[in-house]
């Protein structure tokens, strides 16, 4: 018996709220994937784009900022010291915010390619990456962050080897004490996504200097970051 579509309206609605603020931020080819099955430690992955490390840091920021208007915040962060791949754990289901040739090395939709797919009917445009496709990828690609990350402590077998493995959280950090109000950085006082766009400052890849999406993309032949064999996310036991 063929199951049903996977449509957005089975999204959390915490998950639906994301995907709208990402799209917001000008994100580009968002999926949704059902890990329930495939992953064992979180129910669902929203997957985005952003065009440099100074976009990917506006579009992250801008999904804190909205859930914690909801009253949720992530229970683990990873990467927002680089903006390069920038991991939110909020349990129930994962963020992850690419700078685009990092998404292409690491592929996850390959890698959880048995994964249901929702059918979330956004337009064409917001789905193009064909001006992402020859940004120059980083010198150092960011660790592969997943192995045991979204699993509660004691939950997993041969934790302690896990500690240190790329990607993971170190003991006691980012548990989301650095979203209280007041404190420097609090992501509740980003006010819109395009003015992120419009900031000066340095920033390693992509528009840095506020170019348009439209002199981003570079030649046909620019070299590309080959695939990685990233290890698969340790399931719960």
């Amino acid at each position: 018996m063929t199951k049903p579509a996977l449509t957005r309206a089975a999204l959390p609605p915490a998950l639906q709220r994301a995907l709208d603020l990402a799209v917001d931020a000008k994100a580009a080819a968002p999926v949704v994937l059902q890990l329930t099955d495939v992953a064992g430690y979180t129910d669902w992955a929203l997957v985005v784009s952003g065009r440099s490390d100074r976009h990917v840091g506006g579009i992250t920021e801008a999904i804190m900022a909205g859930l914690k208007d909801m009253q949720t915040t992530p229970i683990g962060t990873d990467g927002l010291e680089e903006h390069l791949w920038d991991l939110l754990d909020y349990d129930d289901f994962l963020v992850h915010v690419f700078y685009h040739p990092v998404r292409k090395h690491y592929d996850l939709e390959s890698m959880w390619r048995d994964a249901p797919r929702a059918e979330l009917g956004l337009p064409a445009e917001v789905m193009d990456t064909s001006t992402l496709e020859g940004l120059t990828p980083p010198v150092d690609m960011p660790p592969f962050r997943g192995g045991s990350f979204g699993a509660f402590p004691g939950e997993l077998e041969n934790e302690e080897e896990l500690a240190d493995a790329p990607g993971e959280l170190p003991e006691g950090e980012d548990e989301g004490e650095d979203l209280d109000e007041g404190e420097e950085g609090d992501v509740a006082e980003y006010d819109e996504p395009d003015d992120f766009a419009d900031e000066e400052g340095d920033y390693a890849y992509g528009d840095e200097d506020g170019e348009d999406d439209e002199d981003l993309a570079a030649d046909d032949g620019a070299d590309e970051a080959a695939p990685a064999e990233a290890p698969p996310p340790s399931r719960r036991k």
